[in-house]
């Protein structure tokens, strides 16, 4: 046989294997008939979007559960701390605008091609989502399992899905994203004071050493109290600047009751911020190591750093630093190393020798 002829019958054999999968995957069906077709994966969603009381999600052996009390997300399994209500609305509009598209396979074997298996299933990609209202009546279920990103064209994503219970899993029309872990959920934003508000900040050390850096007015340079040690000059001329950045998109990794988090009377890092208005933000910090795990699944015992914030203030200020006490003085944060690190700010981080004196 001539090599060409061979190329030929391969090339054959190559689309068949292929449309053999492809039907499989797809149940066999092109579904030009199914009463399913275009109708919304949530059914009457779109209309009850405003009785959504409670979502749950299940992904492996993690559970979230959100739920809308006096018309706030909270997150149950942290605390009913308070969840991303942004992340909240596109996740529930988005829900509401899926549409099946096109069945797929109905083969238990072929689930986990789609992530649509038993969520419960130990390494399961798939997500089972359900929604409530406030009596508790299920409004829906589902479980989610790839995104295929543009594939309907146009930036036209797709996701598949699979009732539970329903052996039919479908390819729905739509964009979604579910976070996978619970702290995913949560607003992680802890303040947002601007850097250009800050009139001055001190750092306590635990064995009492201290910075100090101020301002006379907005858009001064910060310069340290006392000037820079003889002999002794700024790393880089914005140096300083960072240290005003502490509360600005300020955010957590991991969030407690601040009644799980014990801070000792003594040996606590302090970092006192206290803007042009008046309002005054003291950070209290401490490190704890903690076990963890690292990407193997191995317990490693890792240092994490958690704070408690506190606000006052006079005049204007007043009512600013009591709704700041509202959302963060009843918690405990783990913050990142990088924000840890400039509230246990020392003089020597910020100088060297000058080589010119």
């Amino acid at each position: 046989m001539r090599q060409s002829s061979i190329f030929a019958l391969f090339g054959v054999t190559v689309v068949a294997v292929i449309a053999a999968v492809l039907v499989s995957l797809s149940g066999g069906s092109g579904g030009g008939g199914n009463p399913l077709l275009n109708e919304p994966v949530m059914a009457g969603l779109t209309q009850r979007l405003g009785d959504v009381a409670r979502l749950t999600v299940i992904h492996g052996e993690n559970k979230t559960t959100l739920v809308r009390r006096d018309g706030v997300w909270i997150v149950e399994e942290k605390y009913d701390y308070r969840a991303d209500a942004g992340k909240m609305k596109t996740t529930l509009f988005a829900l509401a605008a899926l549409r099946y598209a096109e069945p797929k396979t109905a083969k238990p074997d072929l689930y986990s091609r789609l992530d649509v298996e038993d969520p419960g299933k130990k390494d399961s990609d798939a997500q089972l989502l359900t929604l409530s209202d406030a009596n508790g009546k299920l409004m829906g279920e589902m479980i989610f399992g790839k995104r295929r990103y543009d594939i309907f064209g146009g930036g036209n994503d797709g996701i598949y899905v699979r009732k539970p219970g329903e052996a039919q899993s479908w390819l729905a029309n739509g964009s979604l994203t579910l976070p996978t872990g619970t702290l995913d959920w949560i607003d992680r934003r802890i303040a947002m004071i601007n850097d250009d508000t800050i009139a001055s900040a001190k750092f306590i050390a635990p064995d009492g050493a201290v910075v100090a850096v101020s301002r006379a007015k907005k858009g001064d340079k910060l310069v340290l109290a006392g000037g820079v040690p003889k002999g002794q000059k700024l790393k880089s001329d914005d140096a300083l600047d960072e240290l005003a950045r502490g509360l600005n998109y300020f955010s957590l990794d991991d969030v407690l009751p601040a009644t799980q988090v014990p801070f000792p009377d003594k040996g606590v890092t302090q970092a006192v911020y206290t803007t042009f208005d008046g309002l005054t933000v003291t950070v209290y910090q401490i490190e704890r190591d903690e076990l963890s795990k690292d990407d193997s699944g191995k317990a490693v015992t890792k240092k994490k750093y958690w704070v408690k914030l506190i606000a006052s203030g006079t005049g204007k200020a007043a009512k600013e630093a009591a709704d700041f006490n509202k959302n963060v003085a009843a918690w405990a944060y783990a913050v990142p190393d990088y924000k840890a690190k400039t509230f246990m700010t020392r003089i020597a981080d910020l100088v060297e020798p000058d080589k010119s004196s």
